[in-house]
């Protein structure tokens, strides 16, 4: 029997499967409130770890369970895993927590610091190449490495460029003639042709946006 492929992730909000109430692992599907073990505790648990010093920058055991119920496998093609295949694999991944440091010297130049840079060994960068589809013509891709919540962060976040998109539209020289359908197909024409010229002038390749993901996050994933 062939082996599906298969990558461990973090699980994004709403998939988690327990919960921390107090000191107590609980089921999410029993909605007992507390903190949802995700992808969002991991990044909070992750920026009390960095202020730790002395004896106490480690990671409890505790801890480190944690982590691990924060995170998933799966299955490429997806669906190929019953619960109990990916409670096993869980179950059975062991999760490192190493820290970076830096040792002030008498000045700046003579800090020392150290980056831990974490190479996958599940195939992960592989698979995500892979999967990777060369746009149509005309068409930007889709970038890489994002949870389906980061798009509505991200228009969220670029809201007032998305209004100086709308409002730099020319209008038609017709339209007093134009029905609101019209007028609604010329702005979405206007501002996705605006968007596909500046995806063009970027002049980055769908390969190398998923290398530049990878790099930016091996490098600077604090930010």
């Amino acid at each position: 029997m062939t082996r599906p492929d298969y990558i461990i992730v973090g699980r994004d909000i709403g998939e988690a499967k327990y919960h921390l109430v107090g000191d107590n692992i609980l089921p999410a599907a029993d909605n007992p409130g507390g903190t949802p073990l995700d992808v969002v505790y991991v990044g909070k648990l992750m920026g009390e770890m960095s202020e730790r010093t002395g004896e106490d920058r480690k990671a409890s055991e505790e801890e480190i369970n944690r982590l691990r119920l924060c995170m998933r496998a799966e299955s490429l093609p997806a669906g190929q895993f019953d619960e109990m295949t990916e409670n096993a694999i869980i179950e059975n991944t062991e999760v490192k927590v190493v820290f970076d440091t830096r040792t002030p010297g008498e000045c700046i130049h003579e800090d020392r610091n150290t980056r831990i840079i974490v190479v996958p060994a599940d195939g992960t960068l592989k698979t995500g190449l892979d999967q990777l589809e060369m746009p149509t013509v005309g068409k930007p891709f889709q970038p890489p490495l994002t949870y389906p919540v980061d798009e509505n962060l991200m228009l969220s976040w670029m809201l007032d460029g998305i209004i100086e998109q709308v409002v730099s539209v020319e209008s038609p020289e017709n339209l007093e003639d134009m029905s609101w359908h019209q007028i609604r197909k010329h702005f979405a024409d206007e501002i996705e042709a605006q968007l596909i010229k500046q995806a063009e002038e970027d002049k980055i390749s769908q390969i190398a946006a998923f290398h530049r993901a990878v790099g930016i996050y091996m490098t600077n994933m604090c930010r």
